[in-house]
Parts: structure tokens; C-alpha cells; sequence
């Protein structure tokens, strides 16, 4: 996780993912995903991943969620929305 002030950087391992609910908007399926996290900040309430999906299946972006709404303190590395891409790849 990133803290958006770039004060405190760590790569977490996601597990235990599991698609909460789905939803489409115009031609884009938006999946939200929970998780587990070996590394997660405390300060992170009710943390879940967004994934928007194109009509063709392919994510197109990653973003964290906190109590329903997108995180505004942290972001997901590269490495842990790659995790998150690869497992719905593998799940669909």
C-alpha cells in the first residue's frame, strides 16, 4: 500500500479474495473484491478492491476501496493490483 503523502510504502500479500457484489455502468462491469492483506495499514477501515472491467473482460483499473468508497489515503502498488488482476483473471 501507498500512503498518498508518499510518507509509508509496503507490498502486501492479498489472499482469500471473494467477489462482494457487481454492478454495470454504461459498457463497464465494476467488481468489488475482499481480501485479506499480510501488511495492512491500521488506519484502513472496511478495505476492499474496485475492479472496472471492460465489455471484453480486460480490468482496467484497480482502486482501493475504504467503508464503500474509494481510499482517500492509500493506493494499491503495482505488485498487489497485479495479484488482484491475476486472480480475477483466473476466477472468470
Amino acid at each position: 500500500m501507498i500512503d498518498l503523502n508518499f510518507e509509508r510504502y509496503t507490498e502486501a500479500t492479498l489472499t482469500n479474495f471473494a467477489i462482494v457484489r457487481t454492478y454495470e455502468i454504461q459498457h463497464w462491469t465494476h467488481v468489488v473484491v475482499s481480501f485479506q492483506c499480510d501488511a495492512m495499514p491500521e488506519d484502513i477501515i472496511d478495505p476492499e478492491a474496485l475492479l472496472i472491467v471492460s465489455e471484453s473482460g480486460d480490468v482496467l483499473q484497480v482502486v482501493l476501496y475504504e467503508e464503500g468508497c474509494d481510499s482517500p489515503n492509500y493506493q494499491f502498488t503495482e505488485l498487489e493490483k497485479e495479484q488482484l488482476i491475476r486472480w480475477f483473471r483466473a476466477s472468470s
